[in-house]
């Protein structure tokens, strides 16, 4: 018993050191009162973290994460919270945290009270083509509205496709990819991107991007899931054209035992066939 109790101490105490306390309090957030954060507060958060705003009193409105003035990059739109939640969660992708170590944050939204803030470890297999991670619940019909500047500073001359992954393990659901409802806003569907149980891949090679979101202050991810069961919407990756500082490994029974092995939507992989995956926080070609 002693034995059990002194793991679950350990546990906890691992818990609790790998969170960062940023701000800790009661402010009544609405559009006329925001929460303004500092960004010498984020001088330690890395790529991949997590980033927790915990709250009460919530009404089914909106947060919004802002950062010098607008959206911050790798958030969402419409992120509603509800009576019964008490916190949400972010993932920092290159851009977001970049954009928090020079502005800060700024927590918007209608009629909750922010009570803590605080960041610590998230997800391991986030790089510099993660413009959105997360995890996102697909039903009948749910959109995902992740902002434009998730893809600031992209050169898409340099950009083959982007790839939607989920926790799906199907490919038999709809997925439409939209800048704006309408004509003209679809970029692809499930019938003109290359659907595998990973991910959803739209090739972009002869779709102008920068003209695509130009008018736009989001891109959508609307998903059915048909005949099967909901699943988590995980990541939103470009694929780079050219060199991708990709390695390639031949895969031995000394290398499978000596590693851990995660597929890009972060699961890890017991025994790796050939394919792509993330080992020791690279990418590699298992041959």
């Amino acid at each position: 018993m002693k034995k059990v109790f002194l793991l679950m101490c350990l546990m906890a105490t691992t818990v609790i050191a790998s969170a960062t306390d940023v701000w800790e309090g009661e402010h009544a957030v609405n559009w006329d009162n925001t929460l303004q954060i500092e960004k010498g507060k984020f001088t330690d958060m890395k790529v991949g973290d997590k980033l927790v705003i915990e709250f009460k009193d919530a009404t089914d409105k909106v947060i919004e994460l802002h950062s010098n003035g607008g959206m911050l990059p790798g958030t969402r739109f419409e992120h509603h919270i509800y009576s019964d939640q008490s916190s949400v969660e972010v993932f920092a992708t290159p851009a977001m945290l970049a954009s928090l170590k020079e502005y800060g944050l700024e927590v918007c939204g209608a009629e909750f009270t922010a009570t803590k803030i605080w960041y610590g470890d998230g997800k391991d297999n986030v790089d510099e083509n993660t413009v959105w991670t997360g995890y996102f619940w697909m039903d009948s019909w749910s959109t995902l509205e992740i902002t434009k500047n998730c893809f600031a500073g992209v050169d898409w001359s340099k950009v083959k496709a982007i790839r939607f992954y989920s926790e799906a393990n199907r490919t038999d659901y709809v997925i439409n990819v939209l800048t704006k409802w309408g004509d003209g806003g679809k970029l692809g569907d499930q019938s003109t991107m290359t659907m595998t149980n990973e991910y959803a891949e739209l090739n972009v090679e002869d779709i102008d991007m920068a003209a695509a979101l130009a008018d736009v202050d989001r891109l959508m991810i609307q998903c059915n899931k048909e005949a099967g069961e909901p699943f988590n919407f995980t990541a939103v990756v470009l694929v780079k054209d050219g060199a991708t500082g990709i390695a390639a490994v031949a895969k031995s029974q000394e290398q499978t035992a000596n590693s851990q092995y995660f597929n890009l939507a972060g699961q890890r992989v017991a025994h790796p066939a050939k394919g792509l995956y993330i080992v020791n926080g690279k990418k590699v070609i298992v041959k």
